[in-house]
């Protein structure tokens, strides 16, 4: 395979296995993105790095949305610092000062790796037509950032037996490609693509932090970041700077790619081994549709391998599989399950941190057995929204918002300036027909959370 890397800096191996993830196209660099054949469709690089996702200009619109969001949350959380810091004493002053001066590099520091994509450049395209490339609902730009310090600064334990599960499941077999989904922050990308040497190894994931950081760790200057422990053990431990060292012997064969694993920007079946770690129960759409995608990439006979938890975030129960539906459910997607073994691991075992989990890992070796049709709809988001024209559905999701915001503006209209929480839960009582005691209860709960926020 062709290693050599022409002026877009992506190596002509790794540009062989791409495609357009609208159309299934080969895709070629045109001196400025990667574009399809008809020129049609067209993608930026940024940081080095192909953003194939569908609707590129939205996705960077929405990171960049995201990032937004975060330096006003935290220039708040700033602001409300420096407010409690001038009544404090001792231990306490010390403990805010730590965390203040920590919160204002850290605003920096993300504003700083996020930037390639205020500044990317791509072909002018209506931002409109790009809802259902959204990311997930529940991925904003510091979901998982732990795992960030798990990877590169205290997770050795971790990050070992990850690697350890994968190696094992495919024991000496050379295999010359490998992906692996929802890679994070690349740890397990830069073990693995040590420990099996492939041709090519894909780093893929769709937050644009971990993949930058893990840019700066592995082929930059390394990194310099701020940890908060959720229950720090003391008050050095509140706030903590990391100085990640740079990896002086990254090997060439990594390669990193921003994509949505289900709607795969990989060709059809160019990769020997699919590796998926903590993926399959957090992504958005029910189980099947997702293998269906994995199996996508995968000739007959390759590999799947999977590890993490079956923690399945669905809102309806017949999508939350146990551990004895998941062997039928990959059968129907092209896959046979070969083995299947479970263990007891630390999850984010922080030196700083006060606590943290022992997880049930199950992990597995599938073989794809058989071809199948990738679903017609893997968007994260329904028809209604990525279709403007589309009715609003009248469901019991909209009439539980009607029901709970009127409750809220019901009580805001109570305030007066004379009435107390008191006076005001007997209004509440009698309006929604609720004890005194239960009334106040709720009363002070609604009130508090507005005088904390």
């Amino acid at each position: 395979m062709n290693h050599d890397s022409d002026a877009s800096g992506i190596p002509a191996a790794f540009l062989e296995v791409l495609q357009c993830p609208k159309h299934a196209e080969a895709l070629h660099f045109d001196g400025t993105q990667l574009v399809s054949n008809d020129a049609k469709e067209c993608y930026p690089i940024i940081n080095s790095t192909p953003w194939l996702l569908q609707n590129p200009l939205h996705s960077m619109v929405d990171w960049s949305i995201k990032l937004n969001h975060f330096s006003r949350v935290l220039g708040q959380e700033i602001q409300q610092l420096e407010r409690e810091l001038k009544n404090s004493q001792g231990a306490t002053r010390e403990r805010l000062e730590l965390l203040l001066g920590a919160k204002q590099r850290f605003v920096q520091d993300i504003s700083t790796l996020v930037s390639p994509i205020l500044s990317a450049k791509v072909a002018s395209k209506p931002v409109y037509d790009a809802l259902s490339d959204r990311a997930p609902s529940t991925q904003n730009l510091l979901s998982y950032e732990a795992n960030l310090y798990r990877d590169w600064v205290w997770g050795d334990e971790e990050n070992e037996q990850y690697a350890e599960l994968v190696t094992k499941a495919l024991s000496a077999q050379q295999h010359n490609r490998v992906a692996i989904l929802g890679a994070g922050s690349a740890r397990l990308s830069y073990d693995l693509a040590r420990a099996l040497d492939p041709e090519l190894l894909v780093s893929n994931d769709i937050n644009p932090l971990l993949v930058f950081a893990a840019k700066e760790i592995l082929f930059g200057q390394g990194l310099a970041i701020d940890e908060f422990p959720f229950h720090p053990k003391n008050i050095a431990s509140t706030a903590i700077r990391h100085q990640i060292e740079a990896i002086k012997d990254c090997p060439g064969n990594l390669h990193f790619l921003f994509s949505d694993a289900a709607k795969p920007a990989l060709r059809a079946a160019s990769m020997d081994v699919v590796v998926t770690p903590w993926l399959i129960d957090i992504q958005p759409l029910p189980l099947l549709k997702f293998l269906k995608a994995i199996n996508h990439y995968l000739p007959t006979g390759g590999l799947w391998v999977n590890f993490g938890s079956l923690v399945f975030q669905q809102q309806r129960e017949s999508l939350c599989y146990s551990i004895e539906e998941i062997a039928s459910i990959a059968e129907q997607a092209g896959f046979k399950i070969e083995e299947i073994s479970e263990q007891a691991l630390p999850y984010l075992k922080s030196p700083y941190n006060a606590g943290y989990r022992i997880e049930t890992v199950w992990s597995w070796r599938a073989v794809k057995v058989k071809d199948v049709t990738l679903s017609e709809s893997v968007d994260n988001l329904p028809d209604w929204i990525i279709d403007a024209t589309q009715a609003v559905p009248n469901d019991s999701k909209i009439q539980s918002l009607i029901q709970t915001n009127q409750v809220y503006i019901d009580l805001a209209k109570k305030v007066n300036g004379k009435r107390s929480l008191v006076d005001i839960s007997k209004h509440f009582a009698r309006d929604y027909n609720v004890s005194p005691q239960e009334s106040l209860q709720l009363v002070k709960e609604f009130f508090q959370k507005i005088a904390f926020s």
